[in-house]
């Protein structure tokens, strides 16, 4: 049966709810298939938080960066943001490098700074940088050393300490071979001195002077291995020193030898030695008259007379001035017996130097040998010359030793121990050979 008044409730309810729909139309969404409202125009409904494809910081795409140095230890710099410093080999590896353009240094102490633009990409590069070393400091230095004479040790900084360091880092630089020329070029004058000083005045250098121009020869040979000149010059040294030693007696710590403590010369392997560094000295430099010189020296005081002669004719012919050279021969000669050859060359020798006192003794004895008075007067001659000398004494009391009168016998010892006394080193002649004769002529009192 039919309730009106229920039904026209019905009908207002609906009416109701048509008008409130109408009402909402304009912003009520659909649902898609998901159960998520949809807009009737089609516009995606608003996100919160990220969209899907965007790329955070956190997520964008980065590069693996590797550096390596030449030398090792260097720093590193990004865009110049100090980012660490190369390891032992020389390597850094830089993570994370976002994609983009960078400014990459590297530096060092004592090296030019090299700089280099970067392009990140897709693949993980290798930046190679090899630093040049930076000398302007370095040369101010190696040059105020040498100003200032600080060659070599032991006073430290010295040049030699200096390159010594720089060579073993950069055997091939340019700037470190000029260092090395300089350096041996200095050593090398130091030595010039030295050498003249034993040839011109023989018992007027020390031991300390050998030893030490000695000491500079080895530091220069360090610096200039192939100068044969030096290397002559520095066997030379060792053999003077040598010599030396055999003529005072003493060892090389400075010690007297056993053997000749009392009468010197010293150890006969000392002389040997000499003779050996001699020969090394004129087999690398064959046109060094000083050399040869030595040679002369040492080989007459081994009783060598023809190698003697052989080194004193060598002398002459590189320095035909040097009077030292045909005083030589002539000692030679008298010592072969050879009087009339002594004397030529003593006259040569006289001609070439008029205060070579050697020349005048030696032809003084030379003479007195063949049994000339003038002998004599060319002996004092030679004291005059030079008052210091013992050889002129020497070559005196031998004359005279000669004489069977009492007053020139006893004039003969005087003389002798004079020689002694003025020849305290032995550097001139052996002393032994004074000092035999006067004990000959005191058994005949």
């Amino acid at each position: 049966m039919w309730d009106e008044r229920s039904s026209g409730d019905r009908i207002g309810r609906l009416i109701a709810s048509v008008v409130l729909a109408a009402a909402l139309g304009a912003t009520v969404y659909g649902q898609d298939p998901s159960g998520r409202p949809t807009d009737p125009k089609g516009k995606k409904p608003p996100t919160t938080g990220k969209r899907p494809g965007a790329t955070t910081p956190e997520t964008k795409a980065t590069v693996l960066l590797t550096v390596l140095s030449d030398p090792p230890g260097s720093n590193v710099f990004i865009n110049g943001e100090a980012r660490g410093k190369t390891n032992a080999e020389g390597k850094l590896v830089l993570e994370k490098l976002v994609m983009g353009h960078y400014s990459v240094e590297v530096r060092k102490e004592g090296f030019a700074s090299m700089v280099r633009g970067f392009e990140a990409g897709a693949d993980q590069p290798t930046l190679l940088f090899k630093l040049e070393a930076n000398f302007d400091d370095v040369n101010k230095e190696f040059d105020s050393l040498i100003q200032d004479g600080k060659l070599v040790g032991p006073e430290t900084p010295n040049a030699f300490e200096l390159v010594g360091r720089l060579v073993k880092k950069y055997p091939d630089r340019p700037e470190i071979a000029r260092m090395r020329a300089v350096l041996s070029g200095k050593l090398i004058e130091r030595l010039g001195p030295v050498i003249e000083h034993t040839i011109r005045n023989w018992r007027a250098v020390t031991r300390e002077e050998l030893t030490g121009a000695q000491d500079w020869a080895v530091l220069a040979l360090t610096l200039k291995r192939e100068d044969r000149r030096l290397q002559a010059q520095g066997a030379y040294l060792n053999a003077v020193v040598a010599l030396r030693d055999w003529q005072t007696g003493e060892s090389p710590s400075g010690a007297v030898n056993a053997e000749g403590s009392a009468n010197p010369p010293g150890n006969p392997l000392q002389l040997s030695a000499a003779r050996a560094e001699l020969e090394k000295a004129v087999a690398f430099d064959d046109s060094w008259a000083s050399g040869w010189y030595q040679m002369g020296v040492v080989r007459l005081y081994g009783t060598d007379l023809s190698g003697a002669e052989a080194a004193f004719n060598k002398v002459a012919q590189l320095e035909p001035k040097w009077a030292i050279a045909q005083a030589g021969l002539g000692s030679t000669y008298y010592a072969w017996a050879k009087y009339k050859e002594a004397i030529e060359a003593h006259k040569k020798a006289i001609d070439l130097d008029k205060t070579c006192a050697a020349a005048y003794a030696g032809l003084g004895l030379a003479r007195a040998a063949r049994g000339e008075k003038d002998g004599v007067k060319d002996i004092k001659k030679a004291m005059e010359i030079d008052t210091t000398s013992g050889l002129p004494h020497l070559y005196l009391g031998m004359v005279y030793a000669k004489s069977k009168k009492k007053d020139e016998l006893a004039r003969a010892v005087e003389e002798l121990k004079a020689a002694i006394q003025k020849n305290a080193h032995n550097l001139e002649f052996p002393n032994r050979a004074a000092e035999q004769l006067i004990a000959e002529l005191q058994k005949k009192k």
